[in-house]
């Protein structure tokens, strides 16, 4: 997939080699943020990198905020995973909810934040069912999930898929940390932004980055409430050992 400058964070999943030496093949997963800036020859480049289902992880607010612009041949698909509530992990629900800013008085607590969204996203009903669709979906070769960022709801499920594929824990967090990179103009203009408002940016920083502790909070709980990530995927998401057989026979190679 070439670079598109309206979706900096728009990535394939492939590529990693797993840890019993096979490789996850590229053009099938993709991942990114909000698709809502595409121009038609956006549309073009989406199309030849083979992209042909989205699955918006977004909130209704968001979606309505920032509706994404596909281009026709494209099928869409919403996967809630806050449906009933919960402020997505990004920067617009601080300027949609002003008691949440005002909440966040050191670095700290924003990063605490986080942690929270992070955790929910493993324990939630809507989550449950919003991951287990989307790995579901990932079984068609052209599938790419997004939030707003595409780093904390998009980074967990792109997680997943590496994890269920063999793909070894360091290189996993590798993937996740690359937002970070993708996306540091996008935070540079936020930070613009927000000069003069009182806003200081140590404490919005942990909003716009990925961290190593956010991903670990979510494997953690994962481990604390369901014993191990196969008992997760089972249990939680619906994922049968069928699923995982049909995702692992598609990308691996």
């Amino acid at each position: 997939m070439e670079f598109i400058a309206s979706a900096p964070n728009l990535r394939d999943i492939g590529g990693h080699v797993t840890a019993d030496g096979r490789k996850v093949r590229t053009g099938l997963a993709f991942r990114s943020g909000a698709l809502d800036r595409l121009t038609p020859a956006d549309h073009e480049a989406l199309l030849a990198g083979g992209v042909r289902l989205v699955c918006d992880l977004r909130t209704a607010g968001e979606r309505a905020a920032q509706p994404d612009r596909l281009p026709d041949g494209v099928d869409y698909l919403v996967l809630d995973v806050q449906r009933q509530g919960g402020h997505g992990a990004d920067i617009a629900a601080l300027f949609d909810d002003p008691t949440l800013i005002e909440s966040l008085t050191s670095p700290e607590i924003s990063e605490g934040f986080l942690v929270e969204v992070y955790r929910g996203m493993v324990t939630t009903p809507d989550a449950h069912e919003a991951y287990g669709d989307l790995l579901r979906a990932l079984a068609r070769p052209g599938t790419l999930m997004h939030c707003t960022a595409g780093k904390d709801r998009t980074g967990w499920g792109a997680a997943l898929l590496l994890t269920l594929l063999g793909v070894d824990g360091p290189t996993v967090m590798d993937d996740y940390l690359a937002s970070n990179e993708h996306l540091a103009e996008s935070a540079a203009k936020i930070y613009a932004l927000l000069d003069g408002t009182g806003v200081r940016q140590e404490i919005v920083r942990p909003l716009l980055e990925v961290r190593e502790s956010y991903l670990n909070a979510a494997f953690d709980t994962v481990a604390a409430t369901y014993g191990d990530l196969d008992t997760y995927v089972r249990q939680a998401l619906g994922i049968t050992e069928a699923d995982v057989a049909a995702l692992r026979g598609l990308y691996l190679h």
